[in-house]
């Protein structure tokens, strides 16, 4: 199997981890579809726009022969597609936390 279909495996399983750990916290159902959706979203369009790029001839496909700008640009975009569910598994904890007490305070 080539190295970028790996890739892809392995940003789509962690996507799918965060998804689960946010769908079992409390959270609000409109919340919780948005943030459930948005830790899938996040890698998808960062991969499917640097594809993009690199398909317009942007961005150079081989490493090599990037540019300094174009090797931040693919630094920034590969920390982001595991970092970014990640970071929105972090907003939904604290977005759950801030949910459990407004229910602490409402109730009687």
């Amino acid at each position: 199997m080539p190295d970028h279909v790996l890739i892809y495996l392995i940003v789509f399983l962690n996507a799918l981890t965060q998804a689960m750990l946010v769908w079992r916290l409390k959270l609000a159902p409109a919340t919780k579809w948005t943030l459930c959706c948005s830790t899938v979203a996040v890698p998808l369009l960062l991969a499917v726009s640097m594809r993009l790029l690199i398909a317009q001839g942007v961005i150079n496909a081989r490493i090599a022969d990037q540019s300094f700008i174009e090797h931040l640009i693919t630094k920034g975009s590969s920390i982001l597609l595991i970092a970014g569910p990640w970071l929105v598994t972090v907003f939904a904890i604290a977005k759950s936390r801030k949910y459990k007490a407004s229910l602490v305070t409402k109730s009687p």
